[in-house]
């Protein structure tokens, strides 16, 4: 798959060998992840799984960096923990051994630990061991890495990384859009497209929500959505969208620039509006995040359609930001919502008595600014009125001038 980009976590106490392989492995898209022990790998297995392609091990490392001495274990110790975890996670990952076969027993080990089951995916993954020797005679002809990006081109979450490459490019650590929000979309798109590999497809909260606010905070992060819509830390969704999409919040008198100016035109305002809908709907997260999220028979399709709109609201957001660049620019977007109550400050006119209280115009004077009727008055402050007589007078005076 042209542009494709196959991880690989390759265990090796010689960083410098590692660093020799990487354009050989360049040539073929792979992106070596380094680590000198395997105690510093775990956490790279877990963190992206569902995204690496695969592992290479050297067969005499060091399970810790602290460690003295390479460990002969390494390989034994090393392939039992990763069969676990493949276990756990139901997905089997391609490992390979690259070594110099010093070790007095290699091959012994090595032929122990080569199983039936790797030796039945030999047609798919291609040889377990490799030579380092052999393959710095090579050169650029490396069959290992060969064989792993042959076994790249068919893993189906490469192939779902592929086909959304669009979106996926603005999603991850390092990328426009962080947190867990590349992971959530990798794992549900898997599940759509391959049901048959992601059975009983669950998520901690619900996961169109938890993409939302990750974008939410991106906009944040680059001018395009204030503090006010964030409470605790987190966006307020609602309000959030409205301001996105250049409509004025309900609860937050702020909105994006003037007149038609907005972030998601219509189209993509519509989108967003339905997924919210939706995830108020269909969501049980509220106080418990970790609830599980199950997709059940009823709202399986309507879900994944949901997850398929969301990347078009991605891909669109990181084309926005990418031709919006200036911070400052973007936060001076924002603008305050004029209310009736903004609208009467500064203006003058003359009291007039009432049946229960003076007013100016529709503005309720009370009789605490110690004002009578006929006099003339500027309102210097104002809010809005929430009586029952709010119509006919919606705003109320709290601080005036007496002019004459």
């Amino acid at each position: 798959m042209k542009d494709a980009i196959y991880k690989v976590l390759w265990v090796d106490d010689q960083p410098e060998l590692v660093q020799g392989y990487q354009c050989c492995a360049g040539l073929r898209n792979i992106q070596l992840i380094h680590r000198e022990s395997w105690k510093d790998a775990v956490p790279i297995l877990k963190k992206d799984f569902n995204e690496l392609t695969a592992i290479i091990l050297d067969a005499n490392c060091k399970w810790s960096t602290s460690d003295k001495d390479l460990s002969e274990n390494f390989l034994t110790d090393v392939l039992s923990e990763l069969q676990s975890f493949c276990g756990e996670t139901r997905r089997e990952i391609p490992w390979y051994i690259l070594s110099a076969a010093t070790m007095s027993n290699f091959n012994w080990i090595t032929s122990h630990l080569i199983d039936r089951k790797r030796l039945e995916r030999v047609s798919e993954w291609g040889e377990t061991v490799y030579y380092k020797s052999d393959l710095e005679k090579l050169g650029e002809d490396c069959p290992l890495f060969e064989n792993i990006r042959k076994v790249g081109d068919t893993q189906s979450n490469n192939i779902v990384l592929y086909r959304h490459r669009d979106a996926f490019n603005y999603l991850g650590e390092d990328s426009l859009i962080r947190g867990e929000a590349r992971k959530i979309m990798l794992k549900a798109l898997a599940a759509a497209y391959y049901p048959e590999e992601n059975l009983n497809y669950e998520f901690a909260g619900n996961p169109l929500r938890k993409v939302l606010e990750y974008l939410y905070k991106s906009a944040n992060l680059h001018g395009l959505l204030p503090d006010e819509f964030f409470k605790d830390g987190k966006p307020v969704l609602w309000d959030s969208m409205q301001y996105m999409c250049g409509i004025e919040p309900s609860n937050i008198k702020i909105r994006y620039g003037q007149g038609n100016d907005t972030i998601f035109p219509k189209r993509e305002n519509f989108l967003l509006l339905n997924i919210l809908n939706f995830v108020n709907e269909d969501s049980h997260t509220g106080k418990d995040e970790d609830v599980p999220y199950v997709i059940n028979k009823d709202s399986k399709d309507l879900f994944f359609g949901f997850i398929f709109q969301l990347l078009h609201i991605i891909s669109f957001y990181g084309q926005f930001v990418a031709a919006h660049p200036d911070i400052e620019a973007n936060k001076a977007k924002k603008q305050k919502i004029q209310t009736a109550a903004d609208l009467v400050i500064g203006k003058e006119g003359y009291v007039l008595a009432g049946s229960k209280f003076n007013y100016m115009e529709n503005t309720v004077i009370a009789n605490k600014l110690g004002c009578r009727p006929g006099q003339k008055i500027r309102i210097n402050e104002a809010v809005l009125n929430t009586g029952a007589d709010k119509d006919k007078y919606p705003t109320y005076a709290t601080k005036i001038t007496i002019l004459q």
